[in-house]
């Protein structure tokens, strides 16, 4: 009955969950996006959490080994249920939201997920206060959150490059036609930086630097504009402080191997396709989505390799989160996406 379900929204609380890898995102229906922090936890024993989001990064590497400084997901889903529990319910209060007065919860997971990886999910949120727990695959929310209609005949692309996987999933009718999760993503250009800095540059880094020389340096190909930029490390052979300066085109070459793993995955998605669908895809392009497809050049890279028009939407870091929300805005008419 809708003035049930009016005077239920008016008491309680919706929530939508885009769980990363690298960040989580927060929304609820009467705030609005509360959250977009660091999956990162902090704590000294299980049961005393010192900080969550950006305060426990800020504390990577720079904490005695009596505290714990972790991430609890690993490849898009909870690698350590206590500590991502603890997380998700440190999240939930930092967003200003009691626990008793949450109402449906939707959460963004790959498409790859196991049925124990969900269950996972799905407890967390429950221990956290939420009622009802729904999953959705994150490249149907980025993609209901670039306003596609997803339950059309209209046959989209979508590709979400987030810290642990990369999502590519083919949709239509409210349905994925063609899926493929791959475990490489934006941590995995992380590494790549951090093994090119100590095997070329001979310093030695941490994740967080390399995280950020990414983000301000990193490119897809050579043929964006030069900068020159300092990297500081510790000497590999001396063990001291040590400074190098490089060219920013010095990082195509180190994400290579992973930018060229995830054009493979796409090549090979496009291959599963069935014949038909084909020209819908070349007439309306793929699309990027999630922090990873933030890339420097990564969507010009991608559209040269597989030769079809590729777009990135400038919320691209907030597509699957955005897709959240919308669907607790429609729920019985998106209700056949969702897994629970």
């Amino acid at each position: 009955m809708k003035w049930l379900n009016d005077l239920r929204r008016k008491i309680f609380i919706d929530v939508g969950i885009d769980l990363g890898t690298a960040n989580t995102i927060v929304y609820t229906h009467k705030k609005g996006f509360v959250i977009n922090e660091p999956s990162v936890i902090a704590y000294k024993d299980r049961n005393q959490v010192l900080e969550i989001g950006l305060a426990a990064k800020e504390m990577l590497g720079k904490v005695h080994p009596g505290i714990k400084v972790i991430r609890p997901l690993a490849d898009g889903v909870i690698s350590d249920f206590i500590a991502g529990e603890e997380m998700i319910k440190g999240f939930i209060r930092k967003s200003g939201t009691p626990s008793l007065l949450i109402n449906k919860t939707i959460i963004g997971v790959p498409t790859g997920i196991t049925s124990v990886e969900k269950r996972a999910v799905i407890e967390s949120a429950q221990a956290a206060g939420a009622r009802a727990v729904y999953l959705v695959s994150e490249p149907m929310a980025a993609a209901i959150g670039v306003e596609l209609d997803v339950m059309s005949s209209d046959t989209s692309m979508i590709i979400d490059i987030g810290g642990g996987t990369t999502d590519i999933a083919v949709i239509n009718y409210g349905g994925i036609v063609v899926d493929n999760t791959l475990r490489i993503a934006g941590d995995e250009m992380n590494e790549a930086i951090i093994h090119f800095v100590r095997n070329d540059l001979k310093l030695k880094i941490g994740e967080t630097t390399a995280e950020n020389l990414k983000i301000q340096y990193g490119i897809a190909h050579k043929q964006m504009p030069e900068r020159r930029l300092i990297i500081k490390g510790i000497h590999n052979q001396e063990g001291i402080p040590h400074q190098v300066e490089i060219s920013n085109h010095a990082f195509a070459d180190a994400l290579a191997d992973v930018m060229n793993a995830i054009v493979n995955a796409v090549l090979q998605t496009l291959d599963q396709l069935p014949p038909e669908l084909a020209s819908d895809i070349i007439d309306r392009g793929v699309i990027l989505t999630g922090g990873g497809a933030l890339l420097t050049g990564f969507d010009e890279y991608l559209r040269q390799r597989i030769q079809i028009p590729v777009s990135r939407p400038q919320n691209a870091l907030l597509c699957v989160a955005e897709g959240t929300r919308k669907i607790l805005d429609n729920f019985d008419y998106y209700r056949s996406v969702l897994y629970n």
